[in-house]
Protein backbone atom coordinates (compact mmCIF):
# COMPACT_ATOMS: atom_id res chain seq x y z
CA UNK A 1 0.00 0.00 0.00
CA UNK A 2 1.46 2.94 -1.13
CA UNK A 3 0.71 6.55 0.72
CA UNK A 4 -0.40 9.45 -1.72
CA UNK A 5 -1.07 12.81 -1.72
CA UNK A 6 -2.91 14.32 -4.25
CA UNK A 7 -2.31 18.03 -4.80
CA UNK A 8 -5.17 20.02 -6.94
CA UNK A 9 -8.56 18.25 -5.98
CA UNK A 10 -10.40 18.97 -8.78
CA UNK A 11 -11.80 16.54 -11.51
CA UNK A 12 -8.50 14.74 -12.14
CA UNK A 13 -7.15 14.98 -8.68
CA UNK A 14 -10.50 13.36 -7.41
CA UNK A 15 -10.84 10.66 -9.62
CA UNK A 16 -7.20 9.85 -9.41
CA UNK A 17 -7.56 9.66 -5.42
CA UNK A 18 -10.67 7.69 -5.32
CA UNK A 19 -9.16 5.11 -8.15
CA UNK A 20 -5.87 4.65 -5.95
CA UNK A 21 -8.24 4.49 -2.94
CA UNK A 22 -10.49 1.56 -4.33
CA UNK A 23 -6.85 -0.54 -5.28
CA UNK A 24 -6.43 -0.24 -1.37
CA UNK A 25 -4.06 2.66 -1.34
CA UNK A 26 -4.20 6.00 1.50
CA UNK A 27 -5.16 8.43 -0.51
CA UNK A 28 -5.05 13.14 1.15
CA UNK A 29 -7.07 14.80 -1.08
CA UNK A 30 -5.44 19.03 -1.16
CA UNK A 31 -6.86 22.08 -1.80
CA UNK A 32 -7.11 25.86 -1.33
CA UNK A 33 -10.45 25.65 -1.81
CA UNK A 34 -12.87 25.21 0.84
CA UNK A 35 -15.91 23.82 -0.97
CA UNK A 36 -13.60 21.29 -2.17
CA UNK A 37 -12.04 20.26 1.16
CA UNK A 38 -15.78 20.09 3.32
CA UNK A 39 -17.43 17.81 0.31
CA UNK A 40 -14.78 15.76 0.34
CA UNK A 41 -15.11 15.48 4.62
CA UNK A 42 -18.66 14.92 4.36
CA UNK A 43 -17.80 12.09 2.01
CA UNK A 44 -15.40 10.66 4.34
CA UNK A 45 -12.54 11.34 2.74
CA UNK A 46 -8.95 12.77 4.21
CA UNK A 47 -8.72 15.66 2.42
CA UNK A 48 -6.84 18.84 4.31
CA UNK A 49 -5.65 22.60 3.29
CA UNK A 50 -1.77 22.63 2.18
CA UNK A 51 -0.64 23.81 5.37
CA UNK A 52 -2.49 20.94 7.30
CA UNK A 53 -0.12 18.79 5.24
CA UNK A 54 3.21 16.30 6.62
CA UNK A 55 4.28 16.33 3.23
CA UNK A 56 7.54 13.84 4.07
CA UNK A 57 5.24 11.69 5.21
CA UNK A 58 3.69 10.36 1.96
CA UNK A 59 5.79 8.13 -1.08
CA UNK A 60 4.19 9.48 -3.56
CA UNK A 61 2.82 13.30 -4.28
CA UNK A 62 0.66 13.91 -7.57
CA UNK A 63 0.49 17.52 -8.37
CA UNK A 64 -2.77 17.92 -10.07
CA UNK A 65 -3.19 21.97 -10.62
CA UNK A 66 -4.98 23.73 -12.69
CA UNK A 67 -3.25 24.78 -16.10
CA UNK A 68 -5.63 27.11 -17.71
CA UNK A 69 -5.02 28.69 -20.43
CA UNK A 70 -5.51 32.72 -21.14
CA UNK A 71 -5.08 34.62 -23.92
CA UNK A 72 -3.25 31.75 -26.17
CA UNK A 73 -0.34 31.15 -23.48
CA UNK A 74 -0.43 28.59 -20.79
CA UNK A 75 -0.18 30.01 -17.25
CA UNK A 76 1.61 27.98 -14.76
CA UNK A 77 1.59 30.30 -11.69
CA UNK A 78 -1.16 27.97 -9.86
CA UNK A 79 0.93 24.73 -10.65
CA UNK A 80 4.02 26.47 -9.59
CA UNK A 81 2.77 27.62 -6.22
CA UNK A 82 1.61 24.05 -5.45
CA UNK A 83 5.19 22.48 -6.19
CA UNK A 84 7.02 25.28 -4.31
CA UNK A 85 4.59 24.38 -1.16
CA UNK A 86 5.37 20.67 -1.72
CA UNK A 87 8.87 21.04 -2.50
CA UNK A 88 9.60 23.10 0.90
CA UNK A 89 7.27 20.70 2.87
CA UNK A 90 9.81 18.38 1.77
CA UNK A 91 12.82 19.87 2.94
CA UNK A 92 14.87 17.92 5.46
CA UNK A 93 13.69 14.62 5.10
CA UNK A 94 15.62 11.56 3.52
CA UNK A 95 13.38 9.20 3.28
CA UNK A 96 12.59 8.58 -1.40
CA UNK A 97 9.44 10.29 -1.85
CA UNK A 98 8.26 10.46 -5.67
CA UNK A 99 6.90 13.95 -6.95
CA UNK A 100 4.12 12.90 -10.07
CA UNK A 101 3.65 16.07 -12.02
CA UNK A 102 -0.22 14.97 -13.70
CA UNK A 103 -1.52 18.56 -14.87
CA UNK A 104 -0.90 19.31 -18.42
CA UNK A 105 2.28 20.77 -19.07
CA UNK A 106 4.15 22.01 -22.07
CA UNK A 107 6.69 19.61 -23.10
CA UNK A 108 10.40 20.33 -20.87
CA UNK A 109 8.28 21.47 -18.51
CA UNK A 110 8.69 18.59 -16.11
CA UNK A 111 12.78 18.29 -16.60
CA UNK A 112 13.14 22.33 -17.45
CA UNK A 113 11.51 23.89 -14.69
CA UNK A 114 10.15 21.01 -12.19
CA UNK A 115 13.45 19.59 -11.68
CA UNK A 116 15.00 22.40 -10.68
CA UNK A 117 12.95 24.31 -8.61
CA UNK A 118 12.32 20.61 -6.80
CA UNK A 119 15.46 20.39 -6.23
CA UNK A 120 16.50 24.10 -4.64
CA UNK A 121 13.87 24.65 -2.39
CA UNK A 122 13.54 21.14 -1.17
CA UNK A 123 17.64 20.68 -0.58
CA UNK A 124 17.48 17.52 -1.78
CA UNK A 125 18.35 15.66 -5.14
CA UNK A 126 16.53 14.01 -8.04
CA UNK A 127 17.98 10.73 -8.57
CA UNK A 128 19.16 10.52 -4.66
CA UNK A 129 16.51 10.78 -2.19
CA UNK A 130 13.50 12.31 -4.51
CA UNK A 131 11.76 10.72 -7.68
CA UNK A 132 10.34 12.46 -10.38
CA UNK A 133 7.72 11.73 -12.95
CA UNK A 134 5.26 13.10 -15.72
CA UNK A 135 2.20 11.33 -15.60
CA UNK A 136 -0.73 12.19 -18.16
CA UNK A 137 -4.10 11.75 -17.52
CA UNK A 138 -6.74 10.67 -20.38
CA UNK A 139 -9.59 11.11 -18.69
CA UNK A 140 -13.26 12.75 -19.80
CA UNK A 141 -14.41 14.74 -17.29
CA UNK A 142 -18.21 12.97 -17.51
CA UNK A 143 -16.73 9.96 -16.43
CA UNK A 144 -13.24 10.54 -14.81
CA UNK A 145 -13.70 8.27 -12.20
CA UNK A 146 -14.70 5.47 -14.75
CA UNK A 147 -12.15 6.35 -16.81
CA UNK A 148 -9.41 5.76 -14.10
CA UNK A 149 -10.47 3.40 -13.02
CA UNK A 150 -10.50 1.22 -15.96
CA UNK A 151 -7.74 3.39 -18.83
CA UNK A 152 -7.14 2.22 -21.94
CA UNK A 153 -3.76 2.41 -21.66
CA UNK A 154 -1.48 4.21 -18.93
CA UNK A 155 1.66 5.97 -19.84
CA UNK A 156 4.15 7.79 -17.51
CA UNK A 157 7.67 9.18 -17.77
CA UNK A 158 10.27 9.26 -15.89
CA UNK A 159 13.82 10.52 -14.42
CA UNK A 160 15.30 7.80 -12.95
CA UNK A 161 14.85 3.68 -12.98
CA UNK A 162 13.33 3.97 -9.46
CA UNK A 163 10.43 5.93 -10.03
CA UNK A 164 10.18 3.93 -13.03
CA UNK A 165 9.62 0.92 -11.24
CA UNK A 166 7.39 2.54 -8.15
CA UNK A 167 4.90 3.93 -11.03
CA UNK A 168 5.13 0.54 -12.42
CA UNK A 169 3.67 -1.34 -9.60
CA UNK A 170 1.44 1.47 -8.79
CA UNK A 171 -0.63 1.01 -11.75
CA UNK A 172 0.18 -2.98 -12.60
CA UNK A 173 -3.61 -3.59 -10.66
CA UNK A 174 -5.52 -1.39 -13.51
CA UNK A 175 -4.76 -4.18 -16.28
CA UNK A 176 -4.10 -1.50 -18.78
CA UNK A 177 -0.94 -1.36 -21.28
CA UNK A 178 2.00 0.95 -19.79
CA UNK A 179 3.93 3.10 -21.94
CA UNK A 180 7.34 3.84 -19.99
CA UNK A 181 9.28 6.62 -21.27
CA UNK A 182 11.16 9.51 -20.41
CA UNK A 183 9.34 12.87 -18.86
CA UNK A 184 9.41 14.68 -22.44
CA UNK A 185 7.81 11.89 -24.34
CA UNK A 186 5.28 11.78 -21.45
CA UNK A 187 4.31 15.09 -21.76
CA UNK A 188 4.61 15.66 -25.74
CA UNK A 189 2.10 12.23 -25.72
CA UNK A 190 -0.62 13.77 -23.74
CA UNK A 191 -0.84 17.15 -26.16
CA UNK A 192 -1.09 15.24 -29.47
CA UNK A 193 -3.37 12.94 -27.86
CA UNK A 194 -5.73 16.05 -27.27
CA UNK A 195 -4.95 17.90 -30.37
CA UNK A 196 -5.66 14.89 -32.49
CA UNK A 197 -9.01 14.98 -30.68
CA UNK A 198 -9.39 18.38 -31.93
CA UNK A 199 -7.71 18.18 -35.10
CA UNK A 200 -10.55 14.73 -36.21
CA UNK A 201 -13.34 16.99 -34.48
CA UNK A 202 -12.33 20.13 -37.25
CA UNK A 203 -12.29 17.81 -40.05
CA UNK A 204 -15.82 16.51 -39.93
CA UNK A 205 -16.70 19.86 -39.01
CA UNK A 206 -15.00 20.89 -42.64
CA UNK A 207 -16.84 18.06 -44.09
CA UNK A 208 -20.48 18.97 -42.17
CA UNK A 209 -20.11 22.15 -43.79
CA UNK A 210 -19.30 20.39 -47.47
CA UNK A 211 -22.58 18.34 -46.66
CA UNK A 212 -24.57 21.23 -45.72
CA UNK A 213 -23.47 22.97 -49.07
CA UNK A 214 -24.88 19.95 -50.94
CA UNK A 215 -28.04 19.02 -49.36
CA UNK A 216 -26.57 16.02 -47.93
CA UNK A 217 -26.68 13.88 -44.34
CA UNK A 218 -23.14 14.62 -42.61
CA UNK A 219 -24.39 12.19 -40.18
CA UNK A 220 -24.28 9.24 -42.40
CA UNK A 221 -20.86 10.02 -44.47
CA UNK A 222 -18.82 10.29 -40.80
CA UNK A 223 -20.68 7.64 -39.57
CA UNK A 224 -19.21 5.54 -42.64
CA UNK A 225 -16.11 6.90 -42.83
CA UNK A 226 -15.73 6.02 -39.11
CA UNK A 227 -15.59 2.22 -40.45
CA UNK A 228 -14.01 2.87 -44.09
CA UNK A 229 -11.48 4.68 -43.68
CA UNK A 230 -8.04 2.73 -42.15
CA UNK A 231 -6.44 6.06 -40.53
CA UNK A 232 -9.96 5.99 -38.21
CA UNK A 233 -9.18 2.26 -36.74
CA UNK A 234 -5.16 1.20 -37.84
CA UNK A 235 -3.12 2.19 -35.13
CA UNK A 236 -0.09 1.45 -37.68
CA UNK A 237 -1.66 3.70 -40.41
CA UNK A 238 -0.35 7.28 -40.68
CA UNK A 239 1.20 7.35 -37.23
CA UNK A 240 4.72 7.18 -37.87
CA UNK A 241 5.94 10.88 -38.76
CA UNK A 242 8.45 11.24 -41.05
CA UNK A 243 6.72 9.83 -44.32
CA UNK A 244 4.62 12.19 -46.65
CA UNK A 245 1.80 10.60 -48.74
CA UNK A 246 1.84 9.67 -51.59
CA UNK A 247 0.51 6.91 -53.87
CA UNK A 248 -2.18 6.86 -56.80
CA UNK A 249 -4.82 8.41 -54.59
CA UNK A 250 -4.40 10.63 -51.48
CA UNK A 251 -2.13 13.32 -53.59
CA UNK A 252 -4.55 13.92 -56.23
CA UNK A 253 -7.64 13.65 -54.16
CA UNK A 254 -6.89 15.67 -51.93
CA UNK A 255 -5.69 18.35 -53.99
CA UNK A 256 -8.73 17.81 -56.51
CA UNK A 257 -11.56 18.27 -53.25
CA UNK A 258 -9.83 21.45 -52.43
CA UNK A 259 -10.33 22.34 -56.01
CA UNK A 260 -13.85 21.59 -56.08
CA UNK A 261 -14.64 23.07 -52.38
CA UNK A 262 -13.01 26.29 -52.46
CA UNK A 263 -13.59 27.19 -56.04
CA UNK A 264 -17.54 25.28 -56.91
CA UNK A 265 -18.47 25.67 -53.09
CA UNK A 266 -16.85 28.74 -52.02
CA UNK A 267 -16.06 26.97 -48.62
CA UNK A 268 -13.02 27.78 -46.86
CA UNK A 269 -10.85 24.10 -46.09
CA UNK A 270 -8.39 25.34 -43.61
CA UNK A 271 -7.90 21.75 -42.59
CA UNK A 272 -7.52 20.38 -46.02
CA UNK A 273 -5.33 23.26 -47.20
CA UNK A 274 -2.66 22.18 -44.24
CA UNK A 275 -2.97 18.67 -44.55
CA UNK A 276 -1.85 19.14 -48.00
CA UNK A 277 0.69 21.83 -47.36
CA UNK A 278 2.45 19.65 -44.69
CA UNK A 279 3.03 16.67 -47.29
CA UNK A 280 4.92 19.41 -48.85
CA UNK A 281 6.98 20.20 -46.42
CA UNK A 282 7.50 16.37 -45.71
CA UNK A 283 7.98 15.40 -49.01
CA UNK A 284 10.93 18.14 -49.52
CA UNK A 285 12.55 16.06 -47.06
CA UNK A 286 12.16 12.52 -48.16
CA UNK A 287 9.54 11.11 -50.79
CA UNK A 288 6.95 8.59 -49.36
CA UNK A 289 7.70 5.05 -49.44
CA UNK A 290 7.30 2.66 -52.34
CA UNK A 291 4.94 0.52 -49.75
CA UNK A 292 4.11 0.45 -46.16
CA UNK A 293 6.18 -2.45 -45.50
CA UNK A 294 9.49 -0.20 -45.88
CA UNK A 295 8.34 1.32 -42.83
CA UNK A 296 6.77 -1.40 -40.90
CA UNK A 297 6.48 -5.37 -41.02
CA UNK A 298 3.40 -6.53 -42.86
CA UNK A 299 3.22 -9.03 -39.87
CA UNK A 300 2.97 -5.63 -37.73
CA UNK A 301 0.34 -3.99 -39.39
CA UNK A 302 -2.01 -7.11 -39.39
CA UNK A 303 -1.51 -7.60 -35.76
CA UNK A 304 -2.52 -3.76 -34.84
CA UNK A 305 -5.26 -3.87 -37.15
CA UNK A 306 -6.58 -7.05 -35.89
CA UNK A 307 -5.82 -5.76 -31.78
CA UNK A 308 -7.37 -2.14 -32.43
CA UNK A 309 -10.40 -3.74 -34.41
CA UNK A 310 -10.81 -6.16 -30.99
CA UNK A 311 -10.77 -3.27 -28.86
CA UNK A 312 -13.08 -1.05 -30.76
CA UNK A 313 -15.73 -3.98 -30.75
CA UNK A 314 -15.00 -4.46 -26.64
CA UNK A 315 -16.05 -0.50 -26.49
CA UNK A 316 -18.86 -0.52 -28.54
CA UNK A 317 -20.07 -3.76 -27.41
CA UNK A 318 -19.86 -2.75 -23.86
CA UNK A 319 -21.94 0.80 -24.51
CA UNK A 320 -18.75 3.10 -23.97
CA UNK A 321 -20.09 4.29 -27.55
CA UNK A 322 -23.02 5.92 -28.11
CA UNK A 323 -25.22 3.07 -29.51
CA UNK A 324 -27.09 5.98 -31.55
CA UNK A 325 -24.09 6.12 -33.63
CA UNK A 326 -21.90 2.65 -33.15
CA UNK A 327 -23.98 -0.56 -33.99
CA UNK A 328 -22.41 -3.18 -31.65
CA UNK A 329 -20.65 -5.73 -34.28
CA UNK A 330 -21.42 -9.08 -34.10
CA UNK A 331 -19.42 -11.81 -32.85
CA UNK A 332 -18.15 -13.15 -36.20
CA UNK A 333 -16.36 -9.54 -37.22
CA UNK A 334 -13.93 -9.76 -33.84
CA UNK A 335 -11.63 -12.50 -36.02
CA UNK A 336 -12.33 -11.30 -39.18
CA UNK A 337 -9.66 -10.25 -41.71
CA UNK A 338 -9.20 -6.37 -42.29
CA UNK A 339 -7.67 -4.69 -45.41
CA UNK A 340 -4.58 -3.18 -45.00
CA UNK A 341 -3.32 0.05 -47.23
CA UNK A 342 -0.03 1.72 -46.72
CA UNK A 343 0.68 5.27 -47.34
CA UNK A 344 0.83 4.97 -51.36
CA UNK A 345 -2.45 3.19 -51.65
CA UNK A 346 -1.45 -0.47 -52.04
CA UNK A 347 -3.50 -3.21 -50.32
CA UNK A 348 -2.79 -6.21 -48.72
CA UNK A 349 -5.79 -8.76 -46.98
CA UNK A 350 -4.67 -10.09 -43.61
CA UNK A 351 -4.66 -14.11 -44.28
Amino acid sequence: MARITVVGSGVVGQASGRGFLHHGHEVTFVDINPEIIERLRLEGLTAKFPDEVHWAGADITMLAINTPTVDGKIRLEYFLNGLRTVAEGLRGSTRFHVVVVRSTVPPTTTVNTVLPLLQALSGRRVGDSLGLAMNPEFLRQISANQDFLEPWVTVFGTYGETEAEILGELYAPFSAPIVAVDCTTAEVIKYANNLYNATKISFFNEFHLVCEQLGIDSLVVGRTISRTAEGMWNPSYGTRGGWPYGGACLPKDTAAFYDFASEKLGLEMPILLGTMRVNEILTRRTTAPTTMHEVVSAEELILDAHSSANHAATVAISGALSSEFVDPPAESMLNAPFPMAHAGGEEIVAP
